[in-house]
């Protein structure tokens, strides 16, 4: 019985060595050439990037199996054309005094307040046919949206607040427009968003505070 068990032993390390161990020692040499020993300095930095990135896709296909979700959930759907809609939005001019109008195409979002943060943004960038940029001197940063009813009624204010403003001593600074953008956004909000019936803007939680015009 014991020479059995010690000849089964001898067969298990012989194959061990003759199979197993070669063959992974050739895949070590292999990969120290390729990845370290390659005398072609571009090929070898391809194959440690294709390395690295095999690495991480099979974490990714683990990471799937493990939360149970598809491999290619991580790209978001494309919106359809279904998925889309017009709005008029209403935006500052120059002179400090008129409210230009256009007409724009936005994603149909799930919530009012992303559409308010969207109409917010393209109020804020300007005119698409003329340089209005510097209607709105200062980069205005949007933290959080949200809508607050009044007491019982359906009347809503929209409500936004932001990072605090900094604005650069050489922009130059149009006499009232700040007031106007403020004019604008309120025709904006107000007019897409039901039940919306004024706008309240934050800086860092202060109300009433001044963005760029003291």
């Amino acid at each position: 019985m014991r020479h059995e068990i010690k000849k089964i032993m001898q067969k298990a390390l012989s194959f061990f060595d003759t199979r197993v161990k070669q063959k992974a020692f050739r895949i070590v040499k292999t990969a120290q050439y390729e990845l370290l020993d390659q005398p072609d300095k571009k090929e070898r930095h391809r194959k440690i990037i294709l390395l690295f990135a095999f690495l991480f896709f099979i974490d990714y296909l683990i990471y799937c199996l493990h939360t149970n979700s598809a491999v290619f959930s991580i790209f978001p759907t494309l919106p359809t054309l279904d998925e889309q809609k017009e709005v008029t939005v209403y935006l500052p001019a120059l002179d400090g005094s008129t409210i230009i109008r256009e007409k724009r195409t936005i994603p149909e979002y799930e919530s009012d307040e992303k559409t308010a943060k969207e109409l917010f943004e393209i109020v804020v960038r300007g005119s698409m046919y003329e340089n209005t940029a510097l209607a709105v001197p200062a980069d205005l940063f949007v933290t959080k949206v949200w809508l607050h009813t009044k007491g019982t009624g359906s009347d809503s204010i929209c409500v936004f607040d932001l990072e605090p403003v900094e604005l650069s001593g050489s922009v130059p600074v149009i006499v009232n427009s700040e007031l106007l953008f403020r004019k604008a956004l309120e025709e904006t909000i107000t007019k897409n968003i039901p039940g919306v019936k004024q706008i309240l803007i934050l800086e860092k939680g202060i109300p009433l505070a001044r963005l760029w015009e003291l």
